[in-house]
């Protein structure tokens, strides 16, 4: 009899079921009795009904949790029929020891596939070593990039602060003293169960809805991480270890870099979980996730070895799904998703070795895979390095009421202790009212797997009457900032988040709107062709007056249209393709990678600039005034208005490090003059400013034919390893087509064209120092502005014009993506030295360009 005949005969109508399905959701459902009734049917229930992942689940299930013993017999039938010490004798006598039953004949890839990674061996499981760095235009991180070891001895406080904690930038310590501690020789394994044998410690259960963690002696989790054969095996990992043993708190230091602490302002019984001892066999870990509460954090490891790989905050890992009622183990990953990976999304990673202590920066997705039985202490902590992280997550999360209250000590205790750190502690109006938000419903909980749904039907509600009684389609969120934004056939929608000025930024990009509507009729002049910029369609509030107490925020929006080019209010020399509004895509995932790709984006993006800036400028007085108009967004004004708040702003983001900030009252300038004045020194006065050119605000679409084959990728010169790789990762890899031009929010009206101009810079062109890309830039700017020269208003430099500007944006962001693409601006010690780096250089890209 055939295999399948076999396997059809012996499962009868669920042969059509592939044997995942039935094992993990079908056979789950059953009790004991009737697992053991059906192992009796076939052969193949015999052996699905035996599996050792449905007797896990039904010992946790079932088990007497008064009960501070569990005697693991080397699988969990066993454990779950003799569960007591004195079932002993028994188990040893039972047929199942015996007579274990031989079933000839049944084949299958899931129970192999589990077999393999429950006795796989991951003691070499080492990261690849790195290919050659793949040199483009685009100078885009090097393949299986590893985290930067440093000398825990040498490296002083200072110099920490500058190279990593700063930018955020994860690190790990060698020679860190660890062999002076106590616990080098007490938490060795035979040493812990010789001193705490009986004690309970907490273990983390992660395939179990039931009992996710419980506590377990010592003694009983050493014997079942030294026979155990699970995927998913148990992990020792206590948060309430110093607490249960107050000795084993001194049994380890804190290293230095890591001794200050803000939440040890809170009292013991108040401060969230921040310390762990972790002791686990090979196959435990961390799957992906970032630390709690905005905190990094620190991780010293005292025997075994980890393998670590990190994801920086803006990239989301690939394969992880944070609504997925199933979470992928940190095993699955590394087996299913690591190996088909492109080289440039591979995360950073390293293997830490007993020793080493490894530093995880607030924001950084981090997934931890235990290569061999292991024993590590850490600890999570709040710092200036991350106290706005610290901030944001304490005012969002509802699911903790103590959440607020452990701000409110901090916002009483740290300016007593830190004076310097008072601006960050005072929460904006915004933020406050983001936290209620948070508190009181589900509209902005990034953490609802609801929300989506939610806000697709609000916005389905805006789209409607644009539909003609036609199927919207899907309807798309679209990722593109702070605020809330959906892609469907009609167009886009934006609702405007309460933070980050909100409602000025509503107005803002109503009034473009406005001004773009106007001059639908204006010539446009030397184009190859111009991203379409959205018609706007209807513009108000999602919430009337009288619902305004839900939640005191009205949810203004903002609908526009978003479709083929054709049909856009600004022609287009060059026919583009005709796209579907619900199948374009933002440019964030799809950036270039040389110069024929930076050619294709660069090229609408300046053209479109060029029509934006050069409107008529009488436009504007003809134009009503949305109520209420901010009108400090204009020219100098507006300029004067952002340097009044510059230096608290940036004390408040601490996006730059600590020194940097001290220095930035003498470093800005006194008058909003010396960074543009129209009238006194005659450069044109932009009709309308972006102010936000980035790629999430790049619409477009890939175009599957628009990359070179495997054989034109081996031509190019370059090594023939990383050629070879090349050609058989890309093939034809789809190319980004940009069409449109989207988010008016932070828009600015006469005021200074190289606001955009730096933005496409630190953005798109992410500071790289590429002379050819930046003439284009500076080219740009020259001609808008009539200029022979590069020495800007009043002499000053453009180089320090550049930075002022950077420096002047009302918001964080444009600092923390430079921060972000040139973390080295840590270890600077001036901002003459930073504006020197960032921009000096842009002269000679003219020249040489």
């Amino acid at each position: 009899m055939t295999q399948s005949c076999l396997r059809e005969t012996s499962l009868g109508a669920f042969g059509v079921l592939p044997d995942e399905l039935i094992i993990e959701y079908i056979l789950s459902y059953l009790a004991s009795k009737d697992l053991c009734k059906l192992s009796q049917v076939s052969r193949f229930l015999h052996v699905f009904s035996r599996n050792d992942l449905l007797w896990r689940r039904l010992f946790f299930a079932d088990r007497n949790r008064k009960k501070t013993r569990i005697v693991y017999r080397g699988n969990w039938l066993l454990t779950y029929l003799f569960p007591d010490p004195e079932h002993d004798a028994a188990c040893a006598a039972h047929p199942l020891v015996t007579q274990p039953a031989q079933v000839q004949g049944v084949m299958s890839d899931y129970l192999h596939r589990q077999w393999v990674r429950s006795t796989m061996f991951f003691g070499h499981f080492y990261p690849p070593p790195s290919l050659p760095p793949v040199h483009t235009i685009s100078q885009k991180r090097p393949v299986n990039l590893t985290i930067p070891v440093e000398d825990y001895q040498s490296l002083d406080l200072t110099t920490f602060y500058q190279k990593y904690a700063y930018p955020k930038k994860p690190v790990m310590f060698r020679n860190s003293g660890v062999e002076s501690w106590p616990a080098w020789k007490d938490w060795t394994l035979d040493s812990l169960t010789a001193k705490y044998g009986d004690t309970l410690f907490r273990v983390a259960n992660i395939d179990s809805d039931v009992e996710p963690s419980f506590e377990l002696s010592f003694k009983d989790f050493l014997h079942y991480l030294k026979y155990n054969k699970d995927q998913d095996p148990l992990y020792l990992f206590d948060p309430r270890f110093a607490d249960t043993v107050p000795e084993m708190a001194t049994a380890y230091k804190v290293p230095k870099y890591f001794e200050t602490d803000f939440f040890s302002v809170l009292e013991e019984d108040d401060r969230p979980p921040y310390r762990w001892i972790l002791i686990g066999p090979q196959r435990t870990g961390a799957s992906w996730h970032i630390d709690p509460s905005g905190t990094s954090a620190w991780n010293t490891l005292l025997s075994g070895h980890k393998r670590w790989a990190l994801y920086p905050p803006y990239m989301i890992p690939p394969g992880h799904d944070p609504t997925s009622p199933k979470r992928m183990t940190s095993v699955e990953w590394y087996l299913d998703i690591y190996p088909f990976l492109h080289p440039d999304m591979r995360p950073l990673e390293i293997v830490q070795h007993p020793g080493q202590t490894i530093y995880v920066p607030s924001g950084w997705w981090h997934l931890v895979l235990n290569m061999d039985d292991t024993v590590a202490v850490t600890q999570n902590f709040a710092d200036e390095t991350n106290i706005m992280e610290v901030k944001h997550a304490l005012l969002a999360d509802k699911s903790e009421t103590t959440q607020l209250h452990r701000w409110e000590v901090l916002t009483r205790e740290i300016p007593k202790r830190w004076p310097d750190l008072t601006p960050v502690m005072v929460a904006s109006p915004d933020e406050l009212l983001l936290a209620k938000l948070q508190q009181q419903s589900s509209w902005i909980d990034p953490n609802a797997a609801e929300l989506s749904l939610e806000w697709q039907q609000r916005a389905k509600q805006v789209f409607t009457p644009f539909a003609d009684g036609s199927d919207l389609g899907n309807i798309t969120q679209i990722h593109a900032g702070q605020n809330m934004c959906f892609l469907s056939k009609v167009g886009f929608v934006k609702f405007f988040m309460p933070s980050h000025d909100g409602h000025t930024s509503f107005v803002s990009e109503v009034k473009a709107n406005q001004i773009l509507l106007a001059s639908a009729e204006q010539k446009v002049q030397d184009c190859a062709y111009l991203l379409s910029i959205p018609r706007m369609l209807k513009y108000g509030y999602f919430l009337d007056a009288q619902q305004v107490k839900i939640s005191d925020w009205r949810w203004p929006y903002i609908i526009t249209e978003v479709e083929n080019p054709s049909k856009t209010n600004i022609p287009s020399a060059v026919p583009l393709k005709s796209t579907p509004a619900a199948s374009l895509v933002s440019a964030s995932d799809f950036m270039p990678e040389d110069e024929s790709g930076y050619e294709i984006l660069l090229s609408p993006i300046l053209n479109s600039l060029r029509y934006l800036h050069t409107l008529d400028r009488a436009l504007l007085e003809k134009l009503p005034d949305l109520q209420p108009y901010d009108s400090t967004r204009r020219s100098t004004s507006y300029l004067a208005n952002c340097l009044e708040s510059a230096t608290l702003n940036h004390l408040r983001w601490r996006v730059f490090p600590k020194h940097l900030l001290e220095l930035l009252p003498k470093y800005l300038p006194k008058d909003a003059a010396e960074v543009f004045d129209p009238i006194t020194y005659g450069h044109i006065t932009a009709t309308l400013i972006h102010g936000d050119i980035n790629p999430s605000n790049i619409l477009g679409y890939l175009d599957e034919d628009g990359n070179e084959d495997e054989d034109e990728v081996r031509d190019r010169d370059e090594p023939d390893e990383v050629k070879e790789h090349e050609a058989q990762a890309y093939g034809r890899a789809p190319l980004f087509r940009p069409t449109s031009l989207i988010d008016f929010g932070d828009a600015v009206f006469e005021s200074d064209p190289l606001i955009d101009i730096i933005s496409v810079f630190i953005t798109i062109v992410d500071c790289q120092q590429d002379k050819k890309l930046c003439s284009r830039l500076l080219d740009y700017w020259r001609e808008l502005t009539k200029s022979s020269s590069y020495s800007g208003s009043a002499g000053t430099k453009l180089a320090r014009r550049c930075m002022w500007h950077v420096l002047l944006w009302p918001g964080d962001g444009l600092s923390t993506h430079l921060v972000r693409c040139m973390p080295e601006i840590g270890t600077m010690l001036t901002w003459e030295q930073v504006e020197e780096e960032v921009f000096g250089w842009w002269k000679d890209a003219h020249v040489e360009g």
